[in-house]
């Protein structure tokens, strides 16, 4: 499965010069833990990184800063994380694991911004993926059972392991 099939399209960005009241602000209205941060100064809004919900609190609040004096652009790294929408997701795990990051900015052909994708999405993929194996799995027990009746009166699999027991006990 491509990154770009599963990652948030609707970026939400905030210009670095805004106060962490503004993004805090942002990200409340939006419904949103980050937002990519942009130089709006540059002819083209120049992605100069992310800030997260944990960098405001962690980094900011915990340490006595002003929210409303704080530029957003103070809490940037300036390391931005980004992965091409066609990348498989095994791929951007290893880009997640390998920076250390819970989000990366994912990217068209052109290198233009067109997501993001969190570990919340990953996980939410994955577990749709596990559910369609197990979804396999019964549905082909379930059909050996249909197509092979049990031998001499034995219980099908499909009773809870309970009600079989107590069918078993009863027929002794």
């Amino acid at each position: 499965m491509d990154i770009g099939y599963i990652c948030q399209r609707g970026v939400v960005t905030i210009d670095r010069m805004c106060n962490l009241v503004d993004a805090a602000g942002m990200m409340r209205d939006h419904h949103v833990g980050a937002l990519v941060v942009v130089d709006d100064a540059t002819e083209k809004a120049l992605v100069v990184g992310v800030v997260t919900d944990r960098d405001i609190v962690v980094g900011s609040l915990a340490s006595g800063c002003d929210p409303a004096s704080t530029q957003v652009g103070s809490l940037v790294t300036g390391q931005v994380f980004s992965v091409s929408e066609e990348m498989g997701v095994d791929d951007a795990i290893g880009v997640m694991r390998g920076a250390g990051v819970r989000r990366l900015l994912v990217t068209d052909g052109d290198q233009e911004l067109v997501g993001v994708v969190s570990l919340d999405d990953l996980m939410d993929a994955l577990a749709s993926d596990l559910n369609g194996v197990v979804s396999v799995i019964r549905t082909g027990l379930k059909l050996e059972e249909e197509a092979r009746p049990p031998l001499n009166g034995a219980m099908p699999r499909s009773l809870p392991l309970r009600a079989a027991y107590r069918a078993e006990r009863s027929l002794g």
